[in-house]
């Protein structure tokens, strides 16, 4: 068996490189993958926490109105 520093730059070429291309796009897509996945959900998050708002304050609006005709 040969040390390392026996390797020489004939015997590197000779190496392929598509098992180490092949990974480095894996990672990529499953990181790119999860990143998506993040995103929807916070979005989700907003879009739900804004929906929530939205009804909290037509509630309130909704109250102030029939407050006010039954006050008159």
């Amino acid at each position: 068996m040969s040390t390392p520093s026996e390797i020489k730059l004939p015997a590197l070429t000779r190496l392929s490189l598509t098992p180490l291309l092949k990974r480095a796009r894996h990672w990529w897509y499953r990181r790119t993958e999860e990143h998506y996945l993040i995103c929807a959900a916070v979005e989700h998050a907003r879009a739900r926490e804004a929906e929530d708002n939205e009804a909290y304050y037509q509630k309130r609006a909704a109250m102030a109105r029939s407050a006010l005709r039954f006050d008159q």
